[in-house]
């Protein structure tokens, strides 16, 4: 019985790797772009986020890709950093993070009015981008798509923030949850409020 089990699930995976070498690549930039739209809203960004969620699932179908295990240990075994980390520095999220502290209201509404809106879009499309190498790093293009805020209108990162996909590690999930809400600024009392509609 597990060995049907074992051969449906690698059917699945193998079915749902063919889905995104089709279709799967193309449609979630279609669906992110949605999203996008509806993002940058007055009360849009809780949906947005389950629309990004359904454009990474839209990916696959749901289905993890074949070999992810050995994969992710190959990748963990190189010592390597993840794409989004190796870039990070070099993005609003890594900047806010250096600098140590959120940017006043003031200049986050600046931020957005004149940046921050068409950055955003930008951000989605390279987040999209992801899905042209030949294997789908699904838990890459959630991690881009959760700095989104960040982009958008300078609101705090939430380091390891994977609210975009189903199946986030447990931890990962708690450290949310210790950081703060997830309205795109840290826990901290201190922090400002949100001055746009594209914080998520």
């Amino acid at each position: 019985m597990g060995g049907v089990r074992g051969a449906v699930r690698t059917g699945g995976r193998w079915a749902g790797y063919g889905w995104f070498m089709s279709l799967g690549t193309v449609l979630p930039l279609l669906v992110f772009l949605l999203g996008y739209v509806v993002h940058i809203t007055l009360i849009g960004a809780p949906v947005a986020r389950l629309v990004y969620r359904f454009g990474i699932w839209l990916s696959t179908l749901g289905q993890e890709p074949p070999g992810k295990e050995k994969f992710d240990a190959r990748t963990a075994a190189s010592g390597k950093k993840p794409f989004f980390e190796r870039i990070r520095p070099y993005s609003p999220p890594g900047w806010i993070e250096k600098r140590g502290r959120p940017f006043s209201m003031p200049v986050r509404v600046v931020w957005f009015v004149f940046l921050g809106w068409w950055l955003g879009a930008v951000w989605v499309v390279i987040s999209w981008s992801v899905f042209l190498l030949p294997y789908p790093l699904l838990d890459t293009v959630a991690s881009l798509l959760a700095e989104l805020p960040s982009v958008m209108t300078l609101a705090y990162p939430e380091t390891g923030l994977a609210l975009v996909r189903d199946g986030a590690p447990a931890e990962e999930a708690g450290e949310h949850e210790d950081r703060g809400a997830g309205d795109g600024v840290d826990g901290n009392e201190e922090a400002p409020a949100d001055p746009s509609p594209g914080n998520g």
